[in-house]
């Protein structure tokens, strides 16, 4: 007990503050019983900032008293960024792992950039620590990194996957669930409507979904569209479809300015959908499942950590065939989705920072207090027990 009220001086490194790597980091300071400083820089050339972010960062890092820990996300190189810290470069270091590389969809025919790879490979073996958002990234990253080392030329880098072993544990990330109230009954008659609020961007698939979309227009189904995401792109092709050929079912087709505004929509919303070929978490899932929108998503990638066994049989599909049937039967079927509602939001609530922090909390008070990383590891809830050892 004294551990878990003792409070840790910390500095958070985030190369990309932006997105969920801002929403994170700002979520877990105001929650956290530690005192924070963040150092970052602005949310913008994610691949600079894993080749060379980390000089600019250690620069900073060294003009600052030394922490307890230094915690930093991974799209920087935590060895060079460790290197050159001064002081803060001698306590305890973790790597918080938003994504990864080596398991991050890359257009057809593309390889994996090496010097991520390395970047990659470093960090690993630069920090004390690992935590990972869901289950399903921890072993895609595994996997990644086993690939990677049996690949390079001899002499291998050694004992890499003993230390990620030991150090690595999922720690999932809270979301902020304020201002989200119980879900209100929908009014009866009205047209159900489906939500996007995932980026139009390629590792989230949208083709998918705007193809989905036309194909329930096509069937004669009735509903409306509430599209919600955020863009890069000026004119993201997907959308501009669904403009062009449904323009008559969008109540909306562009970001919310505000928050408040952001959870009226969800509120109006039945049904969203996530076609995702790369999702380590979900954030938006799970707004959208606090506002008692209920989901259809895919079983692979961390859906099916996300929404719990209980839940799984009546929300994860496998292809495109089965989302548009589900889609379909769940439309003709408003009391099935109403009767889904209230269990939808009671489980966004396991992923509230209310419930979450606890465990993140706890994740640095352990590095602070055991040092050496092979005790963090074994303290740590690491997957080595479950695997066998003797491997590079």
């Amino acid at each position: 007990m004294a551990e878990r009220e003792a409070s840790r001086s910390l500095l958070f490194v985030e190369p990309f503050l932006d997105g969920s790597h801002a929403a994170f980091a700002r979520g877990w300071r105001r929650h956290s019983r530690h005192r924070w400083r963040i150092v970052s820089l602005p949310g913008a050339h994610w691949k600079w900032r894993l080749r060379t972010g980390a000089f600019e960062l250690a620069r900073r890092l060294a003009a600052e008293p030394a922490p307890d820990a230094v915690i930093c996300t991974s799209l920087v190189d935590a060895a060079h960024l460790k290197l050159f810290a001064g002081p803060a470069g001698r306590v305890p270091w973790l790597v918080y792992w938003h994504e990864n590389q080596f398991s991050y969809p890359r257009p057809p025919g593309q390889p994996l950039e090496r010097s991520f790879a390395v970047a990659h490979l470093a960090s690993v073996l630069a920090a004390d620590g690992h935590g990972f958002n869901s289950r399903a990234h921890l072993e895609a990253m595994r996997a990644g990194l086993a690939a990677f080392v049996k690949e390079a030329a001899p002499p291998r880098p050694r004992g890499v996957l003993r230390h990620f072993d030991r150090a690595a544990r999922v720690l999932p990330p809270g979301v902020e669930l304020s201002g989200f109230p119980p879900p209100e009954p929908r009014p009866v008659g009205d047209p159900p409507a489906i939500l996007w609020n995932h980026r139009w961007e390629e590792d989230k698939r949208p083709g998918a979904f705007a193809r989905t979309m036309l194909r329930l227009a096509e069937g004669g189904a009735s509903f409306r569209l509430i599209l919600l995401g955020t863009t890069v792109q000026s004119r993201p092709r997907p959308l501009e479809l669904l403009r062009e050929k449904l323009g008559d079912r969008i109540l909306r087709a562009e970001p919310a300015r505000t928050r408040g505004s952001y959870l009226a929509w969800l509120r109006r919303a039945d049904l969203s959908v996530s076609t995702a070929a790369q999702e380590n978490f979900g954030y938006a899932t799970v707004e959208a499942m606090a506002a008692g929108v209920v989901p259809l998503l895919p079983e692979r990638l961390s859906y099916p950590e996300l929404v719990g066994r209980a839940l799984a049989p009546h929300l994860l599909y496998r292809d495109e065939r089965e989302l548009l049937a589900r889609l379909r039967a769940l439309l003709e079927n408003p009391q099935r989705v109403a009767a889904l509602r209230p269990a939808v939001a009671a489980r966004a609530r396991i992923h509230s920072w209310e419930r979450r922090v606890v465990a993140l909390d706890d994740w640095v008070a352990g590095a602070t207090g055991r040092g050496s990383p092979e005790g963090f590891g074994r303290a740590g809830g690491g997957i080595g027990a479950r695997r066998g050892a003797g491997r590079r």
